[in-house]
């Protein structure tokens, strides 16, 4: 039946007795042709039994499309009559039916890239020059079509505008960069519906939208919106566009019962017009009740929704639509139109009717957005245009720049490549069965509404009320409980978050450097956290400092007062001295790390403990060496003995203390520990400690004091000494072992806390340390000057071991 309908209105002689190509009696030859893709049809037959790229027909016809063609048409006419757009010039328009498939919609865009004259498109690497048989092209409506010929389009950079696709996708320029539209996006849509729930106070609502591009991405954007905008909602609903399907008719029924379990009395739909019915029919069959139903110009102007039977039974109906005014001259020429058509095509005097409110306005724009724009490109004047070619591509800089008048209104494409022309709020106005469309309000930037002339559809003619929240008390903020079951719980602010503005639905987070307990109205300025020196554990462990300050320094009056003596010759003599005296400072050392930071004490905390164990350990390593030569290489002992004896075994130590200050400067230069303003640490204190900044700065700054450590265990650990003399070595193979011992604790400890007790960690480490060499190796020694003088001769201790006069090697 189409084919023959689209023929009448083609002014064919006679009906075709055979069906032809829908759109076959709309193209018109032109210097420029734009096409135009139109939904004359719907109800395709079943594709997935197609097993061949044949033909797709359509089973109806579909109204509103064949009104929106002739809208095209109707402009392209005009411009074509006017001497001031393009004179001298005349479009012509190849206008093929989409049938609402993206099959359809794909196979009709086919033939407008073939190249000028041919049937082929021609195979390029550089399409600069190539001439596509349109210049641009008009459609498709919607977004789901959009979506799959715009890619297409825009490979080419052929100009497409549409009339009615406004899904947030295509407002992509990178990935559509020739699409343009004359209605707004969904963005635009979503923001007019948010402002009417906030405008009547209908804060608990449910959403359903229909499984297509434009229901899912419309709802999608919805919901992010109205969340931010302490809406609830309480469902989320996709209701199937494919109604013949088998689970079809289940889907609907569970979306109805979910609704109905929410309680609420708000529902936003979007929807085209036969996803919408088929909810609507199901929602008076089941007894929904009335509601409140927030729709969109895909369904609430449309005769298969507000044709259902008992639909007056569904409550209110506001419904935002596209401002577009009527396109003169218009409804005159379809009516010409249909008065001239034969007899026999009597089924489009079912046009007329859907001429009151089909929209018209935004395919007679789209087609003068193209005509301005090749006016520019074309350079037109008053006297004509000039015949130079151009090239569709070359459009788009004159579209995306050029603000253009159609219908007496000035448009102009925004940076989302749409057309902003606001929206108008209509109501469901009935009385007894009659159905007017009632303006109550409108949007552009704000939204405004003439309550007054809103009847709701209650029992007391008043608003109904949806809401599920109540009044939180200052630091709570509103949470929502579930998803399906939607309402709010009023929970405190945490830590370290604030409630900042009345009705907020998100705490704010404290800047870094303040914080705030839970349940707070403002913030506070952290405290500065570190060891500090009236402390507890500070003072236990400075406590513990003297009393190792105190042994060293006994230990040193009392080697100074038997210097000479066996026993102190047996530890090293003089060198003792200096090995002690290291320790005392390495003990205050532990003075460093109390109290505030500041990054010239982080610097030196490692450095001074680094250089204080190696002053002592230079010594150990000394009389270590001594004790393996004379019992391991007692053939090389004459040899080397004097270096490492008296006067000259000053070299060695000074040659070791001088090394690891070269290795302290190459620590300076990798990386030294820095000051560190930890903010994540503890919850209402900054804390200030130092941060190692370069572990490969550390490990070669220790790892020296390490190495010369093992030398000294190696050097001491396996040698025998009989049972009635002394054994020099066993109290160097212990200091040695429990420093190696305190370092595998230290480096597991130091390494992963990251608290105020990683400077604890340190000053334990250094106190335990000097605490141990001294424990192990001097305080022995000091016990036999005391309790037992009788050992302390040249007897007990090897001869060996006792240090002697440089010229007695001779």
């Amino acid at each position: 039946m189409i084919p023959q309908l689209l023929l009448c209105l083609g002014f064919a002689r006679a009906a075709a007795p055979q069906p032809t190509c829908l759109s076959a009696q709309f193209r018109r030859a032109g210097d420029y042709i734009i096409g135009g893709l139109f939904p004359f049809g719907m109800d395709t037959t079943n594709l997935t039994a197609r097993s061949e790229p044949t033909l797709v027909t359509c089973e109806r016809l579909f109204a509103d499309g064949l009104i929106w063609a002739l809208g095209m048409k109707f402009a392209i006419e005009e411009i074509n009559n006017s001497t001031s757009l393009l004179p001298g010039v005349k479009l012509g328009y190849d206008i093929r039916d989409t049938c609402l498939e993206p099959v359809v919609a794909l196979q009709s865009s086919l033939p407008f890239l073939t190249q000028n004259g041919t049937t082929s498109i021609g195979a390029l690497c550089d399409y600069t020059d190539y001439q596509p048989r349109v210049t641009a092209v008009i459609g498709p409506h919607s977004s789901d079509l959009c979506l799959v010929t715009a890619k297409l389009f825009s490979f080419f950079l052929v100009p497409q505008v549409s009339y009615g696709a406004s899904s947030e996708k295509l407002s992509d320029k990178e990935l559509f960069p020739s699409f343009y539209r004359t209605v707004p996006s969904d963005k635009n849509l979503v923001e007019a519906v948010v402002l009417l729930l906030i405008k009547f106070g209908w804060n608990w609502i449910a959403t359903v939208g229909s499984n297509d591009e434009y229901g899912r991405g419309a709802q999608r954007l919805f919901s992010s919106t109205a969340r931010n905008h302490s809406i609830c909602i309480a469902y989320e609903g996709i209701i199937p566009t494919d109604l013949a399907d088998p689970k079809a008719k289940s889907q609907l029924e569970e979306t109805i019962q979910l609704i109905n379990k929410t309680g609420v009395n708000i529902i936003v739909l979007f929807a085209f017009s036969q996803p919408a019915q088929a909810l609507l029919e199901h929602s008076i069959r089941v007894r929904l009740g009335k509601k409140v139903w927030i729709g969109t110009e895909a369904w609430v102007l449309s005769d298969i929704a507000t044709s259902i039977p008992n639909i007056q039974s569904i409550g209110t109906v506001l419904g935002f639509i596209m401002k577009a005014g009527p396109v003169r001259g218009f409804q005159k020429y379809v009516s010409e139109l249909l008065s001239s058509i034969p007899q026999r095509c009597a089924p489009l005097h079912g046009v007329s009717a859907r001429l009151r409110s089909a929209q018209v306005e935004p395919a007679y724009v789209a087609a003068y957005s193209v005509a301005h724009a090749l006016h520019r490109a074309l350079g037109c004047a008053r006297g004509g245009c000039p015949g130079a070619a151009v090239r569709p591509w070359q459009l788009l800089h004159f579209m995306n720049t050029t603000p253009f008048e159609a219908n007496g209104q000035r448009f102009r494409f925004e940076q989302a490549r749409s057309t902003n022309t606001g929206y108008k709020l209509i109501l469901w106005h009935w009385k007894n069965t009659t159905l007017t469309y009632l303006p109550v309000g409108d949007y552009e930037e704000s939204l405004n509404i003439s309550e007054s002339k809103i009847q709701f559809h209650t029992a007391d003619k008043k608003e109904p009320a949806s809401e599920c929240l109540r009044e939180c008390e200052p630091g709570q903020v509103r949470r929502i409980k579930g998803f399906h079951l939607c309402c709010y719980d009023c929970t405190d602010c945490p830590e370290n978050t604030f409630w900042s503005i009345n009705e907020s639905s998100t705490c704010t987070p404290c800047p870094e450097q303040q914080w705030a307990p839970a349940r707070s109205t403002r913030c506070s300025d952290r405290s500065e956290r570190y060891l500090f020196w009236d402390e507890a554990l500070a003072v236990a462990l400075l406590a513990l400092m003297a009393t190792i300050l105190l042994l060293a320094s006994l230990a040193a009056w009392l080697f100074t007062k038997h210097l000479e003596t066996p026993v102190v010759q047996a530890a090293g003599g003089r060198r003792s001295l200096f090995a002690l005296f290291a320790l005392v400072l390495l003990a205050l050392s532990s003075c460093l790390y109390i109290g505030k930071p500041s990054s010239e004490l982080c610097v030196m905390q490692q450095m001074v403990c680094a250089l204080c164990i190696n002053a002592c350990f230079s010594t150990l390593l000394v009389k270590s060496l001594e004790i393996a030569l004379e019992t391991e290489f007692p053939r090389w002992a004459p040899t080397f003995l004097p270096w490492v004896t008296q006067g000259r075994a000053w070299l060695l130590v000074a040659l070791c203390f001088l090394t690891e200050g070269l290795f302290c400067c190459c620590y300076l230069r990798l990386g030294p520990d820095s000051l560190l303003r930890d903010y994540k640490a503890l919850p209402a204190e900054v804390l200030l400690l130092c941060s190692t900044e370069s572990w490969a700065a550390f490990a070669l700054l220790h790892g020296y004091n390490i190495c010369v450590a093992f030398v000294c265990f190696l050097c001491t650990f396996m040698v025998a000494t009989p049972d009635d003399k002394y054994n020099a070595a066993r109290g160097i193979t212990f200091a040695m072992a429990i420093y190696f011992t305190i370092w595998i604790f230290f480096v597991v400890y130091f390494a992963t806390l990251n608290t105020v007790l990683r400077p604890v960690t340190q000053i334990c480490t250094i106190l335990m340390l000097s605490l141990g060499i001294l424990g192990t190796y001097y305080i022995p020694k000091c016990c036999i000057i005391l309790f037992k003088p009788d050992l302390n001769t040249v007897d007990y201790f090897l001869s060996s071991t006792k240090e002697r006069p440089e010229d007695d090697s001779r």
